[in-house]
Order: structure tokens, then C-alpha cells, then sequence
């Protein structure tokens, strides 16, 4: 087994649930919740295409023995969830989510009994800040930097709470990022439970300060009490366009999601978008091009290949695009079976090809295919171009930024990307409800294997260039540090 498995599954055995306190929640029967494990082993071994990327299967199998050992009593949701959610991690692929029910969901944020950390905080690479002050301690704590929290480092509670959710490889800076707001408190009161009290030690302040736990209400009201330090968003176009001087210019590429295109940008397409963009930056005589997808998050497939086709060469983007198993049923003997599948009838036979194990493999030239475009366009570019990235720059997002890398097409600024440099699997997702204790996981079913140099360590996503992060005050004043680097960096090349 790999040691980074062996680490996930030591932590697994661990942790201890059975003195921490979650709220009065319904206990399951424990021959229930084993049956609901075995579903959810089922589903991730047969259906998850992408499992033992990272993973490989005897880890994965002797992790859920243990979970199985585990569930020796009966339990509540949230002490099952605790147990399973990093099984589901260990997939380290990002598309694979794992929700609570419902009901449970609104009984926690309606539930006075049960109380969070009264702090709103971010990350800013590994270190912890203090962004709102949600407590009923008035005291001006924000933008401090947060060294311990009840006698441990945010790097620590990280490693922690981090495990009960995946992220792609061995990808660190997306943990944080998901880790920041209010999703620090709920994923520490998902692992520690409910605490009544919180010792937090900030930097510059001599003494460690003490904060009573505090429900959502009441962080809530504090809240609106308290004046937002950081600037507030401003909506902006998905699809962004900009002449910053006569030889520099800007495109901002917030989504791929095309329906999201259609509705909020006045170019109605990405296509037509970048007719126009490389059209003006052709007839100008631009040098430098910025390419700003620090906040994409992927969406509509093909699209991150069109954006490429503006400059790079065509060539096999994927080595492989797979899929485990068209139909799988998910049976434990006892509960009523579930069927998951993926592609209907015409792509399964027009786009994929059967192969030995019974799996199915995407045909080059149907549908999207294998190669990076289908069409090369007009006005392709030849100059300089820098790619801003960041922790949310991810699935299709990544994709381009894989490309790029690899074709040695750009510089890139910014932080590692939040999706794996070669490959993720996404696609296809499917819907996974636990009969017994109604916990809701997402497994994807396609898994997209990158045809990339082998540039960067296995697991990693793209990692920049030039590694910026902002500092405390520029993030709570939304400056664009990346692009500002990138601007100094082509005014000293000039």
C-alpha cells in the first residue's frame, strides 16, 4: 500500500466518535449502517471509474473493514457520516461530494443546541485569518492571523477535517480554499463535534483569547452587528474582455458552463466571444495576452479546448477517456438494490467502444473525441500569453491549464490549481443515497486521462511559475494581485 494511503486509513482508525457530541440526532441501527457501508463500497468500487487512481484497491478495501469494525453500536448520522467521509475522500478526485440529508442539514442550522466556532476566517496559502467576528466577544480581531486553536496549528486542523472531503491528488491548496469561511467552522463541528468553548491564539496578542461556542442564529446576529471589513463582490460577466495599452491585453474566463454564458454575458457564447476577442487583438497588434481564469471552475466539456485552439497545435488531448462500467447494481441482500448507469443508448454505442474488462472507451473522432479541437480558428495567437490561476481553477479550468503547461504555451501566476494535472474523473455523475441513513454521495463515472508531459509530480495540479499569494489586506480590498504581478512582469520584459 502507498504511504499516503496508509496515512489516510491511520487517521481512519484513530478517531474517536463515540465521546464527541453532535446533538440529540436519532440513532441508526448499527446492522443498518453497516449494510449502507457496504453500498457505498459497492458504489465507489464498481461505478467510481477513477477510485484507485491515487488509491490503490487494497487500501481502499481494508480502510472500509475498518470503517465496518467501527460501527459496533448503534449511531447517529452525523457519527456515521464522520466514519464514511473520508472513505469517500480516499478517491482524491474533487467531483466526488458527500452530503448530508436534507432534514439533517436544516436541523443543524436551525437547531439552537448546536453550536459552531463564532469565527469567519480564510486561508491565504497555510495561514489562517480571521476575516469576521462573529462571537460575542467585541473586540476587533479581524484581519489577525490565527496561530492555535484550542492548542493546535491550522496546518494540523487542515490535515484533520480536511480528510472528510476529496479533493483531486495530492492537491493541498484547494483543501484550504473550501476550508475558508464559514466552512472551517461546520467541517471542525463535522469532526470535533460540539465544543463548548474555544481557546484561539492570534498573532501579536500576547494572551490567547476564549470564545463561547455559539449557534448559527447567534453568529448570524453578531454578525450583522459587526461591520464587513471586506469589500463586497461585484457581479460581474463571465466572459471579459479588456485593451489594458498598446501592446497588453486581458481576457477573464470566469466559467466554461455554457448555460451560464448564455444567461449572464452579452456575447451568448465562449465561441463567439473569442471570434471577437482575437479578432480586436489581431487588428491592434497586441503582444501580450493575460489570460485570467483564476476563478473558473470548469463547466461545459469542449469548451477549455476551444480556448486552447487559439494557441496551440491540434494533438491527442486525452490518452484515454474511460468509463468502468455502462450499468451497475448495488446490492446488499437486504435493502431494495439501486442501478446506477451512465450513457443513454445512442452515445454508448456512437461514442465508446467495449473493451475486454467490460469497461467502455470513448472513440476518437465521434462526438468530442480524444483530440484538444476540432477546428483551428482565425486569428490565432503568437505572442507572449500569462495564465493567472488559482485553488478554484479547476476541471475544465485545469484542463486548459494543463494544456498550456504542457505544450510550454504560457507563464503561469497565481497558486496551484485546484484540478490534477493529468487527468480527473467527473462526468456523469450519480447520485448515491444511502437507504438507511439517507447520506447522499456523488460519484462521478468518466474518467479523463491527460495526454501531458510528464512535467509535475503525479497528483499535483498546475503549479505556477510565479507562486503569489495576497496578503491580508489585499484580499480584503479584492485587489487582483495576479494580474498586477503579471503587469510588472511584462513592463520589466519590455
Amino acid at each position: 500500500m502507498k504511504k499516503i494511503s496508509i496515512l489516510s486509513i491511520l487517521i481512519l482508525i484513530t478517531q474517536n466518535i463515540y465521546s464527541q457530541n453532535f446533538g440529540e440526532f436519532p440513532k441508526i441501527e448499527k446492522e443498518k449502517l453497516q449494510r449502507d457501508l457496504d453500498l457505498l463500497h459497492q458504489g465507489l468500487d464498481k461505478f467510481h471509474s477513477g477510485m484507485y487512481w491515487y488509491t490503490p484497491k487494497d487500501s481502499v478495501d481494508f480502510a472500509f473493514n475498518i470503517a465496518k469494525n467501527k460501527i459496533n453500536s448503534d449511531l447517529n448520522v452525523l457519527e456515521f457520516h464522520k466514519i464514511i467521509a473520508p472513505l469517500v475522500a480516499l478517491s482524491k478526485e474533487d467531483h466526488t461530494d458527500i452530503f448530508l440529508p436534507k432534514d439533517i442539514k436544516e436541523e443543524i442550522f436551525i437547531n439552537e443546541n448546536i453550536k459552531y466556532l463564532p469565527l469567519i476566517v480564510r486561508f491565504l496559502g497555510t495561514k489562517l485569518y480571521c476575516i469576521r467576528n462573529g462571537s460575542d466577544n467585541p473586540e476587533k480581531i479581524e484581519t489577525f492571523e490565527i496561530e492555535e486553536i484550542n492548542g493546535e496549528t491550522p496546518i494540523e486542523i487542515a490535515s484533520k477535517i480536511g480528510n472528510l472531503f476529496a479533493s483531486d491528488g495530492y492537491i493541498k491548496t484547494l483543501k484550504y480554499d473550501d476550508l475558508s469561511g464559514f466552512g472551517f467552522s461546520r467541517y471542525y463541528y463535522y469532526y470535533y463535534g460540539i465544543l463548548e468553548n474555544y481557546e484561539v491564539k492570534f498573532k501579536g496578542i500576547a494572551e490567547p483569547m476564549n470564545f463561547k461556542s455559539l449557534s448559527i442564529n447567534q453568529i448570524n446576529s453578531n454578525l450583522k452587528k459587526s461591520t464587513n471589513i471586506v469589500k463586497e463582490k461585484v457581479e460581474k460577466e463571465p466572459l471579459q474582455f479588456e485593451i489594458i495599452n498598446s501592446k497588453t491585453a486581458l481576457i477573464t474566463i470566469n466559467t466554461f458552463h455554457n448555460p451560464e454564458i448564455k444567461k449572464k454575458s452579452k456575447y451568448k457564447t465562449l465561441k463567439k466571444f473569442l471570434a471577437f476577442s482575437f479578432y480586436e487583438i489581431k487588428e491592434k497588434g497586441i503582444e501580450n495576452l493575460i489570460i485570467d481564469i483564476a476563478e473558473n471552475g470548469g463547466g461545459t466539456e469542449g469548451n477549455e479546448g476551444l480556448l486552447y485552439s487559439y494557441f496551440g497545435d491540434n494533438y491527442q488531448k486525452y490518452k484515454k477517456v474511460r468509463v468502468k462500467a455502462q450499468k451497475v447494481i448495488l446490492d446488499n441482500g437486504i435493502d431494495k438494490p439501486i442501478q446506477l448507469k451512465t450513457f443513454g443508448f445512442l452515445e454508448r454505442i456512437f461514442t465508446n467502444k467495449k473493451m475486454d474488462d467490460g469497461s467502455l472507451e470513448r472513440k476518437n473522432g465521434f462526438g468530442f473525441g480524444l483530440m484538444a479541437y476540432k477546428k483551428s480558428p482565425k486569428n490565432k495567437f503568437n505572442g507572449k500569453v500569462y495564465v493567472l490561476i488559482s485553488p478554484i481553477t479547476y476541471s475544465g479550468g485545469s484542463e486548459f491549464s494543463n494544456m498550456m503547461y504542457s505544450q510550454g504555451l504560457a507563464t503561469f501566476i497565481g497558486q496551484e490549481t485546484g484540478g490534477g494535472y493529468f487527468g480527473n474523473t467527473s462526468g456523469y455523475v450519480r447520485s448515491l443515497t444511502l437507504p438507511n441513513s439517507k447520506i447522499i454521495i456523488d460519484i462521478p463515472a468518466i474518467q479523463f486521462v491527460m495526454n501531458v508531459e510528464p512535467k509535475l509530480p503525479f497528483g499535483s495540479g498546475v503549479k505556477p511559475h510565479y507562486v503569489i499569494i495576497p496578503t491580508i489586506n489585499q484580499y480584503i480590498n479584492r485587489e487582483n494581485v495576479n494580474l498586477e504581478y503579471a503587469l510588472k512582469l511584462i513592463n520589466e520584459k519590455q
